[in-house]
């Protein structure tokens, strides 16, 4: 029998899971290029040497309040290693911490609850520093409208303090990389900002999220880069834009995937952004972002996430929402894996079409009644970080 271990379960344990597979069948691990961690000298070093910006501890000099914009656990910043060094930036500048407020910059997700906060940030800092969640629908300024018509709708704690920072991870997406301003839009903005966003902006999407962060007023960013491990193998920080764009070029490298050829079944795990079923789908990352097929005819695609938290929660995308229908769809045969959903779930999320089960072994028996005993597998052991680079990027994205 032919096994390969995925990982499993970001923020609620970052387990193995063990896939098996009928000993006659071609099984390629397509791991991504990855890297070691960083350590406390690359963190220090990103910081002493920002891209496009003087140090934030220069920057910070003379400011009376500072926020600094967080994910959530639907994405695997490791926000409990890179407060502290942040935050002693600011103390070198004379910022005292009850001038700073952290933001958990939530979008369209789910507030954060304590246990949350715990994992993210770590139980010291929770009890010393003021840590907020923002709200799509109260507590937000209008700063006007954005040069495509978009009614920008913004935190008001965000826009009350004088030094603005976004902390998150740059990671491929689909067509685009993320990070950088995106943190501020959609992750502070207002819903009807959020749906505006989403629903008419198709092109030049990172244009517009780097000119709303510009009129938000966003000053500085600082966004890892992490490998399987969730450890941090490159880090950027300054200039929102600039710095992002640096960041780009090393996921390029960094998150780069040989794809393999001739594949029968793909099996692409959603971790680390396996926390819920809705973010599931960024498991397609790799193949969204290669030029070239890699499938023979008739191929099974099977999404693996441990969905720890259920179906999720989103109030742009989830179910019964305006833009629901618009992940609706899947191109092959397709099976969802996750123990902690229910078919329900499933189908709110990818349609009547897609198989589902709850146990590997469902799984298995199911593609051995469909695929024959020379079948070839590859497992996307991290897909929702993996980039297949083959994808030619917008020159905004890059």
């Amino acid at each position: 029998m032919k096994k390969a271990l995925i990982p499993w379960a970001a923020w609620y344990g970052q387990e193995k899971f063990l896939l098996t597979f009928r000993d006659s069948w071609q099984v390629t691990m397509a791991e991504m290029e990855g890297g070691m961690d960083v350590g406390d000298t690359g963190i220090r070093k990103a910081l002493a040497q920002p891209n496009g910006s003087p140090p934030l501890k220069k920057i910070a000099q003379g400011k009376k309040s500072v926020a600094i914009l967080i994910d959530d656990l639907t994405r695997p910043t490791p926000s409990y290693r890179l407060l502290p060094y942040v935050i002693e930036e600011l103390k070198m500048a004379g910022i005292k911490e009850q001038q700073i407020r952290i933001i958990v910059a939530l979008g369209a997700h789910r507030p954060l609850v304590r246990s949350d906060l715990i994992k993210k940030i770590g139980k010291e800092l929770l009890n010393r520093i003021q840590v907020l969640n923002h709200n799509a629908y109260d507590n937000l300024d209008f700063l006007g409208y954005s040069s495509r018509g978009i009614p920008i709708f913004i935190n008001r704690d965000l826009m009350a303090c004088e030094l603005k920072i976004a902390l998150g991870t740059i990671t491929p997406r689909e067509g685009f990389f993320g990070g950088g301003s995106k943190l501020l839009i959609p992750g502070a903005c207002g819903h009807v900002t959020i749906m505006a966003t989403h629903r008419h902006i198709a092109d030049n999407f990172r244009e517009h999220l780097d000119e709303v962060a510009r009129i938000a007023g966003l000053d500085f960013i600082v966004n890892s880069l992490v490998n399987a491990e969730l450890e941090i193998m490159a880090i950027v920080a300054g200039e929102p834009t600039e710095a992002f764009h640096r960041g780009v070029q090393l996921g390029r490298v960094l998150y780069k995937t040989s794809m393999p050829q001739n594949v029968d079944v793909g099996i692409f795990n959603a971790f680390p952004k396996d926390t819920e079923l809705l973010q599931a789908g960024m498991a397609f990352v790799p193949l969204e972002s290669c030029s070239k097929p890699i499938f023979n005819s008739d191929p099974t695609l099977v999404i693996t996430s441990a969905s720890s938290e259920g179906l999720g929660w989103h109030t742009v995308y989830g179910p019964g929402t305006q833009l629901a229908e618009d992940y609706k769809f899947v191109k092959y045969r397709t099976i969802v894996f996750s123990p902690n959903v229910t078919k329900w779930d499933v189908q709110s999320e990818f349609g009547n079409s897609v198989l589902f089960y709850k146990s590997w072994s469902e799984v298995k028996d199911k593609l051995e009644q469909i695929h024959s005993s020379n079948c070839h597998v590859a497992v996307f052991p991290c897909a929702s970080l993996q980039y297949g680079g083959g994808y030619e990027f917008k020159k905004e994205c890059l």
